[in-house]
């Protein structure tokens, strides 16, 4: 008895000594009152190629997130609400100048996209209701964008497992991707994220991205619309504090005959984005 409850105490403290991550399943740990800001940048290129001609579109876009979580219930389900805390958005067409609007510097910024865009910060746009997972079951309110948006571009990027995995292991996220004007008129495409943990360092683990279009329109330049939501990358998560550290992803698609023989469509983006503590 003494030898079986020695051996059942180093066990324990064995498996204490790896840390919650291992022992505990990963979750968003949701606090009413909570905010969680997030500093993004993403750059996308956009080249359009016809025989020796070529047309390239460049846009960079650097802004503030804040999620501020309005309250939770029994369950651990969340609401969530978005605001834009700054926002820098600056593209280059293909011909003529580069077209800027900054919500710091408004006077400096094109007018037109100042009269589009400045209305959209330090304002609610979306609240949300998410699980302690990640995923999102209720949008209650969507102010830029349509709804269906947060179905193919989750909030925090990364769905949890419903258990801890080890090195190696993989999870997926099966869902739709709807196209809303101007892109589509409501076309609906299957899709599915595949996650894999990669790696852990103390209480942060490191998990890759893969997305896939599994029932891709047939004509080619119907597909162009849908590269920009296929990012690879990965996701770095705070398994003891509960929330996303980083996001790093990219793409990098390239479609041929879109408009004939000759013709190409290259789409190109990188995207970057931080937790911002104490904010």
């Amino acid at each position: 008895m003494l030898r079986n409850g020695f051996f059942a105490t180093l066990t324990s403290l064995l498996v204490v000594s790896l840390g919650s991550a291992q022992t505990d399943a990963w979750r968003f740990r949701w606090q009413a009152g909570q905010v969680l800001t997030y500093r993004v940048e993403q750059i996308t290129a956009a080249a359009d190629t016809m025989g020796e001609s070529k047309a390239e579109t460049t846009t960079t876009l650097n802004n503030v997130k804040r999620w501020q979580v309005l309250g939770v219930d029994a369950a651990g389900v969340a609401t969530l609400q978005l605001s834009l805390v700054s926002l820098r958005i600056e593209t280059k067409p293909p011909s003529g100048d580069a077209l800027v609007f900054d919500s710091a510097n408004p006077d400096k910024s094109d007018a037109q996209m100042r009269e589009q865009l400045s209305k959209y910060v330090g304002v609610p746009l979306a609240v949300l209701r998410m699980d302690a997972q990640g995923r999102v079951l209720e949008v209650k309110e969507s102010k830029f964008g349509p709804a269906s948006k947060f179905e193919s571009e989750l909030p925090f990027i990364l769905v949890l497992p419903a258990v801890v995995p080890s090195p190696g292991q993989g999870w997926q996220r099966p869902y739709r991707i709807t196209l809303e004007p101007p892109q589509g008129t409501g076309e609906k495409y299957d899709a599915v994220q595949q996650y894999v943990f990669k790696s852990v360092s103390g209480a942060t683990a490191t998990v890759t991205l893969a997305t896939t279009v599994t029932n891709p329109p047939a004509a080619v330049a119907d597909q162009i619309p849908l590269l920009q939501l296929q990012p690879q990358g990965e996701i770095v998560f705070d398994t003891r504090a509960g929330v996303v550290r980083s996001v790093r992803w990219q793409i990098d698609k390239e479609l041929k005959g879109h408009q004939g023989e000759g013709s190409s469509y290259r789409f190109q983006s990188t995207y970057k984005e931080e937790y911002v503590a104490g904010q």
